[in-house]
């Protein structure tokens, strides 16, 4: 889509600054000093290490992932209903993607543009969490970011540089419970599937782009996600083997 003249504009460094010394805020579960680091959060019984580093991800949950199987992790997109507002005392209308420069520009805390999206992130094929996500974007070079240019979440913080302020609301095991209406996940997922489940809620903000997400792991079989993450490592043997037997023969 071509903007014309629409020029981005550029964040102040004193904004980044303050934004990093938030993300270690006391609403953080996060905390250190001059030699420490902490996480420190009431976590549900039986939780496990490889879990809690999930759970505890500041929107950088696909390179979390990544790591842990060690090939890339995909997001595909269930559905996103994205919303505008056309003066500050109108309600909030349709806003048709990609959305055209004026209703970029329009971006701002008086006309926020609300997106209520689910994304599946998947690792081979197979649905690893599901997201269900508020964005609240009052920002024109955040809107062109994840609007326009389809940056997901994780990556519109990363292309803007900026550490986002982060705090876990609750966690859970088996069925979802606790959350506004709007993001309460769809009740098709048979109960003695949910009981597997564990699942997240939390937000992530910098100024101009604010997120409220539910994360849902659809499976604590941990037998099930080394079995994935070997699948690779097993790949890649085959293949040395392979190629130590052409060298020999050679």
């Amino acid at each position: 889509m071509h903007l014309g003249r629409f020029i981005l504009p550029s964040v102040p460094s004193t904004l980044i600054a303050s934004i990093i010394e938030g993300a270690m805020s006391s609403n953080s579960i996060y905390s250190f000093s001059a030699k420490t680091t902490s996480i420190s959060y009431p976590w549900p019984a039986d939780i496990t290490g490889i879990e809690r580093i999930a759970l505890s991800a500041k929107g950088d949950l696909q390179r979390v992932l990544s790591a842990f199987f060690d090939r890339s992790i995909s997001i595909a997109t269930v559905y996103a209903d994205t919303y505008h507002h056309l003066s500050s005392d109108s309600p909030a209308v349709p806003l048709s993607l990609p959305p055209d420069s004026a209703a970029i520009a329009a971006a701002s805390p008086d006309l926020p543009i609300v997106q209520k999206r689910q994304v599946h992130l998947q690792c081979s094929g197979r649905v690893v969490c599901t997201a269900t996500s508020q964005v609240r974007i009052t920002s024109p070079r955040c809107a062109y970011l994840n609007l326009v240019e389809k940056y997901a979440i994780g990556q519109t913080f990363a292309q803007m540089q900026m550490a986002p302020s982060f705090e876990l609301v609750s966690v859970g095991l088996g069925p979802v419970n606790g959350l506004p209406l709007d993001m309460t996940p769809s009740s098709d997922v048979p109960l003695d599937k949910q009981r597997q489940q564990l699942w997240r809620r939390y937000t992530l903000a910098i100024p101009g782009f604010e997120c409220d997400i539910l994360e849902v792991f659809p499976s604590r079989d941990v037998c099930l996600w080394n079995k994935l993450a070997g699948q690779q490592a097993d790949g890649q043997q085959a293949v040395g083997r392979q190629t130590n037997r052409h060298q020999t023969i050679g």
